[in-house]
């Protein structure tokens, strides 16, 4: 049988002694407190200091909090536990102006952002203890809904050739009440092939309705550039701009035809060469062709022509009735009045009988039609009545080169 030897634990021995150590401890400690100064300022309560507390680093945040800011309010931003030095809003359409607050505590844009579009904000500032800081975040702003966009038409068209009469008109599909707003932001560049350039003027016809013209006939071969900056331009009430446009267009050949109501003969210019010595007819004494310069508007092969929507008369046995099918039909105005082929006309170069138009035969409408181009003009003269009655309801075809240039430019919302 092994021998058993009992021996003490040896850890029980340390743990002794380590209260033996300890109690040493806490009397040198004891006994070094009361050997100090007689001002206490000795000693271990003397080498203890509080934890200073640490200064919160500033933040930068949109004001409102939202993940996207509105197009129609301006943009607020806030700093908290620290004061703004400098702000800078950057994005790809422009950079954003603004003012930081009295107290440093905001920043405020100075002018609307633009719709659907992405700021870069970097913004320099200062904690409480005047540490600076530079703090970058981004801000989006949502789009203009559908409902509240402003929408418009434009012609001429994009690449298009136009006569040298032609204005560019723009065609808003809401009342525009902000109509310096708008304007501000469409601009027109116009050089001729020498590089010269060609100033005019935007006249408004109405509140959804604004032509711009040169002071004289376009030269041949000018280009036109059109450029309606209006992304956030504030429109109307509830009308905003959404998106920028563009286009460019030529001035083609100078094309002019000169009508006269006395003599019943259409002469065609082109170049400034005479190409045509026409026989027509205008309007009868009852309903005679305006005076005025007309331009061409646009051109229809077959086109329905009756005296009841054309405020003549609907009853079918007046003898001033007709419904009939016109062809080679250019338009000059929009309230109805074209050069067209009248095949029934027998006394064109002698006298006039249409209800307004100018009469042509087939084939002289023909080549009417064929060489003509919106813009080209038409001169009307010799007739016994002005073209004032369309031109004060702003009848396109007629308006733009019946206006004196003083009451055109007058017609701008920035004049």
């Amino acid at each position: 049988m092994p021998e058993i030897v009992k021996t003490r634990a040896p850890w029980r021995g340390r743990i002794r002694a380590g209260v033996v150590v300890a109690a040493a401890a806490v009397l040198l400690v004891t006994g070094s407190a009361c050997s100090g100064g007689s001002d206490g300022a000795s000693g271990v309560n003397a080498t203890r200091s509080a934890t200073p507390t640490p200064t919160p680093t500033p933040t930068v945040t949109i004001t409102g909090g939202a993940a996207k800011v509105p197009f129609d309010s301006k943009v607020k931003l806030s700093v908290h536990d620290g004061t703004f030095t400098a702000v800078t809003v950057d994005g790809a359409t422009g950079d954003l102006p603004g003012s930081i607050s009295a107290d440093g505590s905001a920043w405020t844009s100075s002018s609307l952002p633009m719709p659907k579009a992405s700021y870069d904000v970097s913004a320099q500032v200062k904690d409480k203890a005047g540490k600076a800081f530079t703090k970058t975040l981004q801000v989006k702003v949502k789009d203009v809904p559908s409902t509240k966009a402003l929408l418009f038409n434009v012609t001429p068209n994009d690449g298009e050739t136009v006569g040298m009469g032609q204005p560019i008109a723009v065609s808003f599909l809401s009342p525009i009440v902000r109509q310096a707003s708008v304007e501000r932001r469409m601009k027109v560049i116009a050089t001729t092939p020498g590089g010269s350039k060609v100033t005019g003027s935007w006249h408004w016809l109405g509140s959804q309705v604004v032509h711009w013209r040169p002071e004289h006939f376009w030269p041949t071969g000018t280009r036109v550039k059109l450029k309606m900056e209006l992304t956030g331009v504030r429109a109307a009430k509830s009308l905003w701009g959404r998106k920028t446009y563009s286009e460019s267009f030529t001035i083609g050949s100078s094309r002019l035809a000169e009508v006269s109501a006395k003599t019943h003969m259409m002469r065609v210019y082109k170049d400034g060469k005479l190409i045509g010595n026409w026989p027509t007819g205008t309007g009868q004494t009852k309903w005679p062709t305006y005076n005025g310069t007309y331009i061409v508007l646009n051109k229809s092969h077959t086109v329905q022509m009756d005296s009841c929507s054309a405020k003549i008369t609907c009853d079918k046995k007046n003898p001033a009735y007709y419904n009939e099918k016109v062809h080679w039909a250019t338009r000059i105005t929009s309230s109805g009045t074209f050069v067209h082929a009248a095949p029934w006309d027998k006394v064109m170069g002698k006298a006039n009988t249409s209800h307004g138009c100018i009469h042509l035969s087939n084939a002289h409408a023909i080549s009417f039609y064929q060489t003509s181009t919106p813009g080209d003009v038409v001169i009307v003269t010799g007739s016994n009545r002005g073209p004032e009655a369309r031109v004060s309801q702003g009848d396109p075809g007629l308006v733009d080169w019946n206006t004196s240039w003083a009451t055109w430019k007058a017609g701008s919302a920035l004049h």
